[in-house]
């Protein structure tokens, strides 16, 4: 939340992590003035790549612009972790897909990786396709945490340049104030170990909550208490926020 005008909006955010066996997360976002809200399922494979390590974003999202009755499904790019051994940095990889059936248009956006020698990181480029006529109505170029160009089929630009857009701090509750089951409260021995230095202790504070997190896994077996998410319902193949905007209205 920001300052109250014209151009600033509340928006609410939930993640939870839905199931342990793959490690699947649900993550669902609301905006109730601009009437849109998104709903994620993702779950990652990694591998190592000689001095990297390569994760898969296995799953999809759902972004819904209530207003349009629309909408968007879309896939989600790859992770890559560089140089692990020297000075590590993140970048993203792949194509992502996003379709919306009402409205008969999709996209094709292309993260490209650094190469080995020169060019540039997070580089990004971008197409939209109506799916009838096979036109293509516009074309985005640029670095996705940069500056981006967007050039329309009437000959119309835009031009974003994301490094300039404000950072609103995120509100949450004061820890003592959060479930027992929260992650910055489950975590936050660890967390505070690991900003000391100290790996020893975080690593004795993580064995403490996976140790115990062991137990209540084989209590519930042993009950067969089948392990039930808080905020997220499996529908089909995905997970679905359990009051989202689009059933509330």
């Amino acid at each position: 939340v920001c300052r109250r005008n014209s151009d600033c909006y509340r928006v609410r955010f939930v993640a939870e992590q839905v199931s342990h066996h793959p490690p699947v997360s649900g993550f669902y976002c609301e905006c109730k003035e601009k009437r849109m809200c998104v709903n994620t399922h993702v779950w990652t494979k990694s591998k190592f790549l000689g001095m990297s390590v390569g994760v898969s974003m296995v799953g999809e999202g759902v972004l819904y612009l209530l207003e349009h009755d629309e909408e968007y499904v879309f896939t989600l790019p790859c992770a890559y972790a560089r140089s692990i051994l020297t000075v590590p940095w993140v970048e993203l990889g792949g194509k992502v897909t996003v379709n919306c059936a009402k409205s008969g248009y999709s996209a094709t956006v292309t993260f490209h990786t650094k190469p080995f020698y020169g060019g540039k990181v997070h580089r990004v480029t971008a197409e939209v396709k109506h799916n009838q006529t096979g036109n293509i109505v516009c074309k985005a170029q640029g670095e996705w945490n940069g500056v981006l160009e967007f050039t329309y089929s009437n000959g119309e630009s835009k031009v974003i340049d994301t490094s300039k857009q404000p950072i609103i701090k995120k509100k949450i509750q004061p820890l003592e104030k959060q479930g027992q089951f929260e992650s910055r409260r489950l975590w936050q021995h660890v967390t505070a170990s690991l900003k000391a230095g100290n790996m020893d202790a975080a690593t004795e504070h993580k064995h403490r909550l996976e140790e115990r997190q062991r137990r209540e896994g084989k209590q519930r077996a042993a009950t067969k208490t089948p392990w039930k998410p808080k905020y997220f319902i499996k529908e089909g193949e995905g997970w679905v926020y359990h009051n989202p905007l689009w059933k509330a209205h």
